[in-house]
């Protein structure tokens, strides 16, 4: 199972063109079975009106999922989900922020996948900028967890953590953390902040980040692959 997780910045890449065509060639390049998606624009104006996991999912191939952590009277802004397995449920979790700082609203899907061999969770993120935001959110994410703590799951996004991180630590100490990669900025990447944690059910097989011209252009990060099988 190859699993992707991507910050698409709405489709709009390193050069300011908007240009969700170069998105869907990054993906197709992969071939993954599963993509998490941040930073995806629904009918917004400044993105056209474009349904921009709609339109990865069509012309990809895939079933899909979005959740908005922001919305507007026209439009919304968000997570979305790409995935070869059909959905079988699809939740909003709405991440806390510090109160009295201005900071965006940030948000998580969890989905179910029907996988072979039964049911898969996929746990689709993007934390806060600032520490003790993404503190206060990986509070949330552990409690979801260790609510349930034998369920198949894998937890990723755009974390806006460094490895060493005291958010990623912790959440190591209840996941198993995958290698991470620099993913940001796309074009030199010199920052790691996309991350993937996954059960004990599964293991990785291998990880990588795509290099290619088109893909540090596309958009801000670089996507993060990994290759998984079941234990």
């Amino acid at each position: 199972m190859r699993i992707m997780t991507y910050n698409i910045r709405s489709g709009r890449g390193l050069d300011g063109r908007l240009n969700l065509d170069r998105i869907a060639q990054v993906i197709a390049a992969e071939n993954p079975d599963v993509v998490a998606l941040q930073e995806v624009d629904c009918k917004r104006r400044r993105t056209r009106h474009q349904d921009q996991a709609q339109m990865l999912a069509k012309q990809l191939g895939y079933h899909c999922a979005f959740v908005a952590a922001r919305r507007w009277q026209q439009g919304e802004y968000g997570n979305a989900l790409l995935s070869r397995f059909p959905l079988l449920e699809c939740q909003r979790v709405l991440l806390p922020k510090p109160l009295r700082l201005p900071v965006e609203a940030r948000c998580m899907m969890q989905l179910t996948l029907a996988v072979p061999g039964g049911e898969l969770h996929i746990w689709n993120t993007h934390l806060g900028l600032l520490a003790a935001e993404r503190r206060l959110q990986v509070q949330l994410l552990l409690q979801h967890f260790l609510h349930q703590p034998d369920r198949r799951l894998i937890l990723c996004g755009d974390f806006n953590a460094r490895p060493r991180s005291k958010e990623i630590t912790g959440l190591g100490l209840h996941l198993q953390r995958v290698l991470s990669h620099r993913t940001f900025p796309g074009f030199l990447p010199v920052v790691h902040l996309d991350h993937v944690f996954h059960s004990q059910h599964l293991r990785v097989v291998r990880t990588f980040v795509p290099k290619s011209l088109l893909a540090r252009r596309a958009s801000d990060h670089l996507p993060l692959v990994v290759d998984m099988a079941w234990t």
